[in-house]
């Protein structure tokens, strides 16, 4: 009989006793002896079993808790920065309608001065007539700038009052959320099988199923698509119900012991101390590595999980064990490989004992775009080739302890969107901890460093000295600070230092005044906080660099609701077309003998002949 039929039942069968006891939890009862003896004889298992499931089913319970507590968390961090955006706007539409009722008045005093000058203007002589032709299209100037302004207002609020709308709707979101997420951390539950599935069932055609009867069975396989099998130190080969037995050709035998109610499903039965056995076997088992380990965890009698899992393709088996790894002291006298890792590829740089570079190594590990298989993949092969080498050189490894997590929370906030691209697509955490794993299976030590100012201590000391790019010399800081060397800043005989940037370009600074040793014996800074003030000022010349290179761009909205530009003044004007026809034409319009034209004011400052 093959051993995939056998398998389905046992984890449909276990599975039912973990929805069974997680019923019973739900309505109330508690973990005791009486629950244990209710339950496992009409379920057709043994105690052992349902001890098994009970933990399995709190395991899984905490888990959903753990995440839920995060999730919580993280809703309240959006919450309240969600709030901060409704006072914002809140105040921001406060002040635009204070000033759209200033605007108001002032139209309306501007148009009753505009009636006044017409009236004005028809019973003038003349003489006056120009002066008055020019004082009337000052005030037309005010009125159609005010009349843009409050149209640019009115507009301004109607798109505040939709914005906080909507600002309002997310946060109503959000606390529900948190809310049901609080709720779930105290009293977790679990949907077996899914919830996307479970709703799969109200549109089957949508998801791919003919009728209900296909959706059952896919229901009913997703709920029982794995079994684990609890080890056991005191029994033979480190578990009860899934043992394993070492051949010579260096593959397993397993034999797996059914319960009473799967008794049919067994190709062989035994007895052991008057009970009947029944189980049924797999030969020939080879795992993909750790046949040593497991070898070892047999013949010391330690407990053996094993577990299976169902995938597209068949069931696969899974053993773990403990193995504990003990962790390589570095060792230095060598040298070592500093790792510096960036989005997009990982520098590493081997030192000398004396701390100076002698080669540098570049690792593509490009994660962005690509699903976690992918990126997990990926950075699993730059961390075996990376330990790979370090073994071949025979130093030690040094690498950052860098954490984004708190960085990646605040990617709302971020201006730069390739950094807030970069940090969202970083596996620093990932790439760690696959460094620590391949650097412990090959015995190859492993030191982790404080990761301040690497990047502006390679930049001055290492980049332009010996030629590396800023990420490789930052490599060799990272390497040269396990090793215990000084980060001191260069002496220079200008006072300044030539700081290369990621182009083609470098910046020069002036370097922090050095202080007296009687200065400094009262109260000694530490080397860092020079390297702070150098790197401030570095910013400061990037962003001057920047700047000076950047192209101004078109200012967005001006030509929203026939609003025009005015190039000569720089405001802004309703209207542009007769504006332009009115103010912006040559000075023809205004009489050279009237007090306001252009010959009038150079007469009227002093030391200007007219």
């Amino acid at each position: 009989m093959r051993l995939a039929p056998v398998v389905a039942e046992y984890a449909k069968l276990m599975s039912r006793a973990e929805r069974h006891l997680l019923a019973q939890l739900k309505a109330g009862r508690t973990w005791t002896g009486d629950l244990k003896v209710s339950s496992y004889q009409p379920l057709g298992i043994s105690a052992v079993h349902l001890d098994m499931a009970y933990r399995q089913l709190m395991a899984k319970l905490a888990s959903v808790s753990e995440l839920a507590k995060e999730r919580a968390d993280d809703l309240a961090r959006k919450a309240a920065s969600k709030k901060t955006d409704i006072k914002r706007k809140t105040m921001a539409l406060a002040r635009t309608a204070k000033a759209r009722v200033k605007l108001r008045e002032e139209l309306a005093t501007i148009s009753v001065k505009l009636e006044k000058r017409r009236a004005s203007m028809k019973t003038a002589n003349e003489k006056k007539r120009a002066d008055e032709l020019f004082a009337l299209k000052q005030l037309l100037i005010k009125h159609h700038a005010r009349r843009a302004a409050l149209e640019n207002a009115t507009f301004e609020i109607q798109e505040l009052r939709f914005a906080l709308h909507q600002h309002n709707r997310r946060l109503n979101i959000l606390e529900s959320k948190h809310a049901e997420a609080r709720n779930l951390a105290v009293d977790p539950t679990i949907c077996f099988g899914s919830k996307k599935l479970f709703r799969a069932q109200f549109d089957l055609q949508k998801n791919g199923y003919a009728d209900h009867a296909e959706w059952l069975g896919a229901w009913n396989a997703a709920r029982s698509a794995q079994l684990t099998l609890d080890g056991n130190s005191s029994k033979e080969g480190g578990n009860q119900f899934a043992r394993l037995n070492p051949r010579r050709d260096g593959r397993f035998d397993l034999e797996l012991r059914l319960p009473k109610v799967l008794t049919h499903l067994a190709t062989r039965t035994f007895k052991v101390s008057g009970q009947t056995i029944a189980c049924v076997d797999l030969h020939g088992l080879s795992f993909n590595h750790g046949n040593v380990v497991i070898e070892q965890a047999l013949a010391n009698r330690k407990p053996v999980t094993v577990k299976f899992l169902r995938d597209a393709k068949s069931w696969k088996v899974m053993v773990s064990v403990d193995h504990a790894t003990e962790l390589k002291t570095p060792d230095f006298s060598a040298g070592a490989l500093g790792v510096d890792l960036n989005a997009g590829h990982i520098s590493a740089a081997l030192v000398d004992r004396d701390g100076n570079p002698v080669e540098v190594f570049e690792f593509p590990c490009v994660t962005y775009g690509k699903t976690s298989d992918q990126a997990q993949d990926a950075i699993r092969k730059v961390a075996a080739e990376i330990t790979a080498l370090a073994e071949r050189l025979g130093v030690p490894v040094v690498s950052e302890l860098l954490d984004f997590s708190e960085k990646k929370k605040t990617l709302k906030d971020a201006t730069d969107v390739r950094y807030a691209r970069m940090l969202s697509s970083f596996a620093y955490s990932a790439f760690g901890k696959t460094l620590a794993s391949a650097c412990a299976r090959s015995g190859v030590a492993l030191r982790r460093v404080n990761p301040a100012y690497t990047s502006i201590i390679g930049r001055v000391k290492f980049a332009r000295r010996y030629g590396l790019s800023v990420h490789e010399a930052a490599s060799v800081t990272i390497a040269r600070r396990a090793m215990g060397y000084s980060e001191r800043l260069p002496r220079s005989s200008t006072g300044t230092v030539k700081v290369p940037t990621n182009g083609c370009d470098h910046v020069t600074l002036d370097l922090p005044v050095r202080k007296d040793a009687s200065e400094q014996a009262p109260k000694s800074r530490h080397v860092w906080s020079r390297w702070n003030g150098l790197n401030k000022e570095y910013q400061k010349a990037l962003a001057a660099l920047g700047s000076s290179r950047r192209r101004p761009r078109p200012k967005r909205g001006s030509r929203r609701r026939g609003v025009a530009n005015c190039h000569r003044c720089g405001g802004t004007l309703a209207g542009g077309a007769e504006n332009r026809s009115m103010v912006l034409r040559k000075r023809q319009d205004v009489p050279a003998k009237s007090r306001f034209s252009h010959a009038a004011r150079r007469r009227s400052v002093p030391g200007i002949n007219s």
